[in-house]
């Protein structure tokens, strides 16, 4: 009579075994922190905001976001959200009221910060935004030369927080594209 309750037991064990194993295999492999994007911009203070959700091809069990924003004095933000183990905001601003060498990064740090203080009305309080544009006014402040694509660390040192202006280009007629990015992770 014990050996069948024994093997019974055994039998059950090695499945439980068998399911934990599968479901952590699964998900390391398929659940991410972040794996959904949530729109930022608060659509009261800009209207012309739209918010789509695209899966990303180099990472299927996680989508994109892109939100739009159409200002009223026909500039645009794109500002598109990806992560899984890190939570990334690029920002993409279209504007025609800044002009400048495209390699004269001081002014396009300035302009970049300026942007930012601007559309802040539109998302609020976050804590990654904010920091972050205090760390490119410091950086501002306290380097002479500055250059695109610098990682400037802010925030804690398990999960690290970082902002960069990636780039400056120049579009079609007096357009500037500025795109810089936030990042905080690993999460």
């Amino acid at each position: 009579m014990k050996i069948p309750i024994l093997r019974s037991a055994l039998i059950i064990s090695l499945i439980s075994a068998f399911a934990i194993c599968g479901q952590s295999q699964k998900s390391e492999s398929y659940e991410c922190v972040r794996a959904t994007p949530e729109p930022i911009i608060k659509k009261e203070v800009y209207p012309r905001t739209t918010f789509v959700r695209r899966k990303n091809r180099s990472f299927p069990f996680n989508d994109i976001g892109f939100e739009t924003v159409k200002f009223k004095n026909g500039e645009k933000l794109i500002i598109e959200h990806t992560g899984c183990e890190n939570y990334t905001l690029i920002f993409r601003f279209e504007t025609n009221r800044f002009k400048g060498k495209t390699a004269d990064a001081r002014f396009w740090y300035k302009t970049a910060v300026e942007l930012m203080r601007q559309a802040k009305k539109g998302f609020g309080s976050n804590a990654l935004l904010d920091n972050g544009v205090k760390a490119l006014s410091s950086y501002i402040k306290n380097n002479k030369t500055l250059k695109y694509a610098e990682e400037i660390s802010f925030g804690g040192e398990e999960i690290r927080d970082v902002v960069f202006l990636s780039q400056v280009k120049k579009l079609r007629g007096n357009s500037y594209k500025v795109e810089l990015s936030f990042g905080s992770g690993p999460l």
